[in-house]
């Protein structure tokens, strides 16, 4: 049986407290001192008056000091609770009136709105008073510790770890509650698959409000490894540059991160000898940006995760070797890890066994989720129990390969019907991210003006790209033409800079289909007019 975390990092404190656990631009905790600082900062939520059990919400940029609280909060028994500090004022708001936080820990500028919008008196903890537990000042400590804490909580597996927030088929988000059993499992899972050690150094670049923390973050921990926490600035140079400039063996960028790193203008000339393992996912990964990668240094693999916030982070995995210029085919999602079950369903709820037929894909075993906070029918609908083992509908539509691995296909709610035809997405996506000089492209279905459904896609090209937008159009359109059917293929082709994001860093669809709208109604109307 595997560790708990806060149990992992103790027994590191002891085995190597000198080696280096957490560090970025400001700070570097050694594992006795990152063990040192999350007891002192358990004490403090004590003394806030914060219970096992308690909910406790990180609403802040990422720092190494932040994920060190984390541990902290895992430590006083409380739920950890990551909130994205940019989201919309009545969302948070409305979050905050659903979970009732006992401790806030936020940014210095942030404490009093968010004082302003708690539906309870809380406790609030700047980064600032963070930085000084750092420190171990010694008269804030006494000022600190008014009330005489009781002893901190034995690690209990069952215990709700952390409660992520994600949008709710409701319109309202609903929070993903994973307990520490499902952590361990995980861990012992990932460790079959993402070969970190205490000699790996580690990068992470995910937000901490997003479920892969647990992978990019705490799992390096949790093996001992040295974890560098990028600064919160999403600029291609400065990313590659963490991983090139700090000896980073293994690193994860998810959703449109990777490719967005292998345009830093030093990517193609830079060595990285060190360089083993990437992990990717959310999003499927472009088959020319995994190449590029590949090829950086003798034996890197990349890992294909995938995985739904209800099912701890990420629950299938491949493993990508193999350098092949001239693939075009996408990447499956691989296998179960070791604590997780899957099944392929039809419409009517029936298992699928035989390979390239498509069905639902339901998840089970330890990773899947206590449930949603507050939300006991939302739960009924979305867990299934299957020999009393819980199994999580997923909404993905998937195929078994011959081998038994998974492929995905796309969302249930993503596939399109046109003239009588059903189609995939991310079919027509795979075609145009094959043509030379495309980073990426999201495929949308609008509405003309007279109530036609047609496809449009947005694209963006790679950085330095020799030809012009114009050219680039006619060689997707070509490509299109030559590998799909005319049903298939996008009525509108439009070049962008950017797609909008999410936070997480995957694509803001639906603000991408009013932006596409909004650029065709204008080419249209301009037609009209000349």
């Amino acid at each position: 049986m595997g560790k708990h975390i806060v149990q992992a990092i103790q027994s590191h404190a002891i085995s190597m407290p000198y080696q280096c656990a957490l560090s970025d631009t400001s700070i570097d905790l050694s594992y006795e001192e990152l063990d040192s600082f999350s007891t002192r900062f358990a004490i403090r939520l004590q003394v806030l008056q914060c219970k096992p059990g308690d909910r406790v919400v990180m609403l802040a940029s990422r720092r190494a000091v932040l994920v060190a609280a984390i541990i902290g909060v895992f430590k006083a028994g409380c739920v950890h609770v990551p909130l994205d500090p940019g989201m919309p004022a009545e969302r948070l708001r409305y979050i905050l009136n659903d979970i009732a936080p006992a401790v806030v820990i936020t940014e210095d500028e942030l404490a009093d709105g968010i004082g302003a919008n708690l539906p309870q008196p809380a406790g609030i903890v700047s980064l600032s008073e963070l930085e000084r537990l750092i420190t171990d000042d010694e008269e804030y400590a006494q000022r600190a510790a008014l009330v005489r804490p009781s002893p901190l909580p034995a690690p209990d597996d069952q215990a709700i770890a952390y409660c992520i927030y994600t949008s709710g088929s409701t319109g309202r988000p609903k929070g993903v509650l994973i307990n520490h059993r499902s952590i361990v499992d995980f861990f012992e899972g990932t460790r079959e698959v993402y070969d970190v050690r205490s000699n790996s150094k580690c990068a992470s670049f995910s937000p901490l409000h997003f479920d892969v923390f647990l992978m990019d973050m705490l799992f390096p921990l949790a093996e001992g490894a040295h974890l560098r926490v990028h600064d919160d600035i999403v600029v291609p140079d400065l990313l590659f540059a963490t991983v090139q400039g700090n000896d980073v063996t293994h690193f994860s960028a998810w959703g449109m991160m990777l490719g967005l790193m292998a345009q830093a203008s030093d990517f193609a000339t830079a060595p990285m000898p060190h360089l083993k393992t990437i992990l990717t996912g959310t999003d499927v990964p472009d088959v020319k940006t995994i190449q590029r990668w590949l090829k950086k240094n003798t034996g890197v693999r990349v890992i294909n995760a995938y995985g739904p916030t209800e099912a701890t982070c990420a629950a299938t995995a491949h493993v990508i070797r193999e350098i092949e210029p001239d693939r075009k085919q996408l990447y499956p999602i691989g296998k179960p890890l070791a604590h997780v079950q899957v099944r392929l369903v039809d419409s009517r709820g029936e298992p699928i066994e035989a390979v390239e037929t498509p069905g639902e894909l339901m998840i089970g075993g330890s990773q899947v989720m206590q449930g949603y906070w507050h939300l006991p029918e939302e739960t009924a609908a979305r867990l299934t129990y299957l020999n009393g083992v819980p199994f999580y509908r997923t909404g993905d539509i998937c195929t078994y390969l011959e081998d038994g691995s998974l492929f995905y296909i796309g969302r249930k709610d993503n596939e399109v019907k046109i003239g009588g035809y059903r189609i995939h997405l991310n079919e027509i996506q795979r075609v145009i991210n094959s043509v030379a000089h495309v980073h990426a492209s999201e495929i949308v279905l609008l509405e003309s003006r007279y109530g036609e459904k047609l496809l449009a896609a947005g694209v963006l090209i790679e950085k330095g790209c020799p030809i012009g937008a114009e050219r680039l159009t006619e060689a997707i359109r070509k490509r299109l033409s030559m590998e799909l059917p005319r049903y298939m293929v996008p009525r509108y082709v439009t070049i962008l800079e950017q797609f909008p994001l999410l936070s997480s860093g995957k694509t803001d669809r639906k603000a991408l289909l009013s932006t596409l709208q909004h650029r065709i109604n204008e080419s249209n109307q301009e037609e009209v007019n000349t």
